[in-house]
């Protein structure tokens, strides 16, 4: 079974038949919704396409990815990713280096030289080069490895876990140099040639992930695996690349239903973020709504456009995290501890913040749970869930909520998770609180 290549989004009011259809192939494995809520505009927008040319036995590898416009040319930049940066990224060995990734922050301080911040990382570039794609050593990348734990240690502290035949499962080797080349200079190339010619009324969060089936890197390649069957069948792990660039979040529920955010807000009261741009906190003063932004006027200080804060720090740089999940059918009961969420994982949520400015991760995983369980699997699938979701939001939205985007894909546990709906109470007075405030409206 082999899927179409490309099966993008695209807002209502455009012509999408052929894409809609290709879309609506996997409703019960991937599921899609957004609404601009009460906004004028959907800025939002959100892809799910097959990559065919990513490095894995299967030849494909599943790319989901939500995209948050803003600016007067928001919604443009946002279709504009959800058209053509997977697309950007598919091909098979890339043919430039690191050489090719110093050339690339040269040309940003050529195009951008009225602030420091692309002169001191091309000044810096060695170290950040070893630090943040060659040695793969920040904290932040290492989310594989528990402190603390005296489990069998790799050379970069990295986990190994064995297979039922004593094979060694490497999780330091999720993600090569060369992987991570491709999507630190895939990402910044295309933000440079693409986005940043919208001008200054243009920017956009960009959130993905990245699935595949995990290969032993040493076994033959199997002719016979050269289709998209593991999407829907596959008795084995799974390897999860999961890509951040500002402030939409994507969402894990494990086997017992608990939410684990996989991705971290660009925001400037982040401690990690302010140390990236060298700005002293005590120099940030709240606006008139308590929000603190960047040079006063930017939420998120990463992003894709957003062309005035270019030469001062706001970059489409990614926070990149890698991860084993899926089904443990084939691992001992001893190394399934190892694995970062214990394995047999439910599902995945990729949101954006008309979502998660209403809603916690458990809220979300709750709210997706319970429906399941209150419509039984063969109604509640991921297409129904996520037009669920999507419906609370408009429910319990205020005159000013922002737009809302969900797409939720399944994993090998669906369903199984436990009948607990742990937030029930606070979803429940939310909706009361807005149905109070709608009724006094009236």
């Amino acid at each position: 079974m082999r899927l179409g290549n490309a099966y993008a989004y695209c807002k209502p009011s455009q012509n999408v038949g052929l894409k809609l259809d290709l879309l609506r192939g996997l409703p019960g494995y991937v599921g899609h919704a957004t609404s601009r809520i009460n906004r004028l505009e959907n800025q939002d927008n959100y892809s799910i396409k097959m990559m065919r040319s990513w490095p894995n036995a299967y030849g494909s590898a599943l790319n989901c990815s939500v995209f948050d416009g803003h600016g007067e040319k928001g919604a443009q930049l946002s279709q504009l990713l959800a058209d053509k940066l997977c697309s950007s990224l598919d091909f098979p060995e890339p043919s430039w280096d690191k050489q090719d990734l110093k050339r690339l922050v040269q040309e940003y301080a050529r195009r951008f030289p009225e602030g420091n911040y692309w002169k001191h990382k091309l000044s810096t570039f060695e170290k950040f080069y070893n630090k943040f794609i060659k040695n793969c050593n920040s904290k932040q990348e290492l989310l594989l490895m528990k402190e603390g734990d005296s489990a069998i240690l790799g050379q970069n502290g990295g986990r190994m876990i064995f297979d039922k035949m004593g094979n060694i499962i490497d999780k330091i080797a999720l993600l090569t140099e060369l992987d991570r080349l491709r999507l630190f200079y895939g990402f910044a190339r295309f933000d440079l040639d693409q986005c940043c010619g919208l001008g200054t009324a243009a920017g956009s969060t960009a959130s993905s992930i990245f699935l595949y089936p995990y290969d032993d890197p040493n076994a033959p390649i199997d002719e016979g695996k050269d289709d998209d069957s593991w999407i829907i069948s596959h008795s084995g792990l799974l390897k999860l690349i999961v890509t951040q660039v500002g402030d939409s979040k994507i969402i894990l529920c494990d086997q017992d239903g608990i939410a684990h955010a996989l991705t971290t807000t660009h925001h400037i009261n982040s401690s990690r973020e302010r140390h990236r741009l060298s700005i002293d906190p005590s120099r940030l003063d709240p606006d008139a709504f308590g929000e603190t932004r960047f040079l006063n006027n930017f939420a998120n200080t990463r992003s894709f456009g957003d062309v005035a804060g270019k030469p001062y720090g706001i970059s489409s740089e990614p926070d990149i995290f890698s991860f084993l999940v899926g089904n443990t059918l084939h691992l001992p009961r001893s190394e399934r501890s190892k694995l970062p969420f214990n394995g047999d994982e439910c599902f995945l949520a990729l949101v954006t913040d008309g979502i998660t400015n209403k809603l916690a991760d458990q809220e979300v995983v709750d709210l997706i749970t319970s429906t399941v369980n209150s419509w039984g699997l063969k109604k509640a699938t991921p297409q129904f869930v996520a037009e669920e979701t999507i419906k609370f939001i408009q429910a319990i939205a205020t005159k000013h909520s922002d737009n809302a985007t969900c797409v939720v894909v399944r994993l090998s546990n669906w369903g199984n998770w436990p009948n607990v709906d742990r937030t029930g109470p606070q979803r429940e007075t939310k909706l009361m609180n807005a149905q109070s405030n709608e009724t006094k409206l009236n």
